[in-house]
């Protein structure tokens, strides 16, 4: 009974020790980011408001701004 318990507290120190070992084994992945891209990177912001203000004035409308990120 004693050679019982002793082999499965062996057993779980061993596993314990070698378990940590096995995430280096691996490596090291990187997320890979497969949404898409909604917004425009290369968009200037201030030229589009600026450009939507001098139509909006001259048609006589209102502005809706919408603004966001590729998070």
């Amino acid at each position: 009974m004693i050679l019982r318990q002793s082999s499965g507290f062996l057993l779980l120190i061993i596993s314990l020790l070698v378990s940590p070992g096995q995430s280096s084994l691996l490596g090291a992945q990187q997320p890979t980011d497969t949404r898409p891209k909604l917004y425009d990177t290369a968009a200037d912001g201030k030229k589009q408001i600026a450009d939507a203000i001098k139509i909006a004035k001259t048609e006589g409308k209102r502005i809706i701004l919408k603004f966001g990120a590729n998070w």
